[in-house]
């Protein structure tokens, strides 16, 4: 049995709201492969730990005499202690959830300067890990295509995030036409892909296939 003070980390960060639903579905399928890999999984659900997305005047990166929260620097340390940082959330509007958002300015950019982020200086917590996201969508991906929403998304969230962090790479999944009556054959083979890209994201992590990146829908 692989010792868990060794064991490759991976830190899922869930961003939907309803506990019951889909978005939780996919953090539970993700998590049951990574622990039949002999990998670890750490489900931070922002909605469940009431976190907080408001970043205070204080918590800015050029604040005197910075110093993280306390709900920040707990955050922090689960990300400083993964090998992987793992998104999941619907999309509502274009873009992530404000929850989401709020963990980007208050977590990731902890006292991570916009001049830091242009120079892709490199987060510490973050620095030379890869990014994979799981996002969500009620319409279907030719309407998504129609209107740019995959290529916005990637290059304003996955790319901009992933090189202004110092980030190894980033994979994105996309998938659509999630809905509250959807059949349940399509949620087992969404969820199928889930499993397949947590089997490949385990493989590669543990040095046993090449990296994977892009969009995948």
């Amino acid at each position: 049995m692989t010792d868990a003070r060794t064991a490759i980390r991976h830190l899922v960060v869930c961003a939907s709201p309803a506990p019951g639903g889909f978005g939780h579905a996919v953090v539970d399928a993700y998590v049951d492969t990574v622990s039949q890999a002999g990998q670890h999984a750490i489900v931070r659900d922002l909605y469940g730990i009431g976190f907080d997305p408001v970043l205070k005047a204080d918590e800015r990166p050029d604040a005197p005499h910075w110093a993280p929260s306390a709900d920040v620097a707990a955050e922090l340390e689960f990300a400083r202690q993964a090998d992987i940082l793992v998104l999941v959330y619907p999309i509502w509007y274009g873009l992530p959830p404000a929850i989401l958002k709020g963990y980007v300015d208050r977590v990731l950019g902890a006292n991570y300067s916009f001049h830091r982020f242009r120079d892709e200086a490199g987060q510490p917590p973050l620095v030379g890990k890869p990014l994979l996201s799981f996002s969500t969508s009620g319409t279907p991906m030719a309407w998504l295509h129609e209107r740019s929403q995959i290529l916005a998304l990637r290059e304003i969230f996955d790319v901009y995030l992933w090189r202004g962090f110092g980030m190894k790479q980033s994979r994105h999944v996309m998938l659509d036409e999630v809905v509250a009556n959807m059949p349940a054959a399509a949620a087992a083979e969404k969820l199928q892909r889930v499993r397949q890209a947590a089997a490949e994201t385990c493989a590669t992590l543990a040095g046993e296939r090449p990296t994977m990146t892009g969009f995948e829908a």
